[in-house]
This record gives structure tokens, sequence and C-alpha cells, in this order.
């Protein structure tokens, strides 16, 4: 689906499966990680990606409820896991570090992205808006070196509340100084990006490359649904 898209004053762009590859990142620590423990081998690579990944959604989606804090979430995620799965739950706080150490060495654009980012910059003032962990995004800044195409970044946990939580968009809009109207958030989640820019009266750009299920008729709110990059700089006149 693609309707007109207005041309605005301000982009917004999310980080995670948007501009950065986290998915890959992610994959690629695991698999890293997998292999450097013994206790996690008990079970194939597969079968620990999966429970992990069902138990971190589970867990980011309390923390987003404010149910839990971050430090909760940082442990539980791999002791519970590892728990569920019958491992030494001892050493399941150094292999949460060794992930996020393996983590950083990761982080690759999403096909496009760099590309369309530094084009886009070129004509519109840009910005970046991500959830996830302050000092994790921040080195994702700096290492990706993204202060040379946005000079607004809003970290939801500055804010104390996670996207899709009002909030964050009213905080944003302040930062980029513009009406409302006249800001486009170009972002991969449909609840967290698209709902959450379209309720603060934004318009919205959706990015699908890393969705896989598109099947609810009800997910219609974007101003514009795209897959690749080319398409968002065509439509950007870019």
């Amino acid at each position: 689906m693609v309707k007109r898209l207005m041309n605005p004053d301000f982009i917004y762009f999310d980080l995670d499966n948007t501009l950065l590859n986290h998915s890959s990142a992610e994959t690629n620590a695991q698999r890293v990680t997998y292999e450097s423990y013994p206790e996690l081998q008990r079970v194939t690579l597969d079968e620990w990606l999966n429970a992990y990944r069902v138990n971190n959604h589970m867990l980011w989606s309390r923390y987003q409820r404010n149910e839990i804090d971050r430090h909760h979430l940082q442990f539980s995620r791999f002791h519970d896991t590892m728990k569920e799965l019958n491992m030494d739950t001892s050493v399941s706080s150094e292999i949460g570090s060794a992930y996020m150490t393996n983590y950083r060495n990761h982080w690759i654009w999403v096909e496009g992205a760099k590309e369309a980012l530094e084009r886009v910059s070129r004509k519109y003032k840009t910005g970046i808006i991500t959830n996830g962990f302050k000092e994790t995004q921040e080195k994702k800044f700096e290492i990706m070196e993204l202060n040379r195409y946005c000079k607004t970044f809003l970290i939801s946990e500055d804010v104390g509340k996670m996207k899709p939580h009002p909030a964050v968009f009213d905080k944003a809009s302040d930062m980029a100084g513009v009406e409302r109207n006249k800001i486009l958030y170009v972002g991969d989640s449909y609840v967290s990006d698209i709902e959450g820019g379209s309720n603060a009266g934004w318009s919205t750009a959706w990015y699908t490359g890393f969705e896989t299920d598109m099947s609810n008729g009800n997910r219609n709110r974007a101003s514009v649904t795209f897959s690749d990059f080319a398409t968002l700089t065509n439509l950007l006149d870019v």
C-alpha cells in the first residue's frame, strides 16, 4: 500500500531494524556466545535462539508496560531461558555480559538504509528516535557515525517511557521544532512507530523489510508502506 507522501519539514527515523540490522547482529552475537559457552550447548543453537527470543520478547513487553526495570530484563532474559532449558544458571550473568560485548561487534546497516539516510539528510532535517538501553544506543550513534546525518537524537529511556507512549512523541515534537503535521516518522514497528507516530499527529512511513506477517488488514494507518529504501527516496524526491 502506498499513499501520497506529504512534503515534511522534519524526518525522524527509528534505529533498530530500520536503519541498523538488529536481527542479524543479535543472531551473530548469539552464535558467537553459544560457541563460547559449553553450558549453552546442551541444546542446538536453533533451540537456544527460539527459547531466548520468546523470553526476550515477553520481558521487553513487560518492560514497556513498566512492570519490570531494565536490570530485571537484562538478567532474566538469559537466566530464565537457561533455567527453562535445564542449564547451569550460575553463569547466566556472565553469558549475558558476553552477549552484549559480541552484539556490539556485529552492527551493520540495513540494506540501502545508509545511502537513503545520506540522501535524505541533504534535503531534510533528520533525527532518530529509539527504544533500547541508553548506553547501547549511544554507542551505535558513535560507532555508526550517525551524527554525520542527524543532529537530533532521542532515546526513550531519557523520557522514562517507551514508544509508543505519547510522552516520547511529545518530546520528539518539541525537539523537532516544527508543526506536528510536518513531521514524518520512518520505522519498522507497526505499534511502536506507526501507531505511535500517527497518534502524535505525524505522517508515517512503515518499513516492512523485516515484517513477517502482513495479513492484518487493520494495519492501514501508515501514510506510506515500503520494503526497500529506494522506494522511500523516490517518494521523497531525493
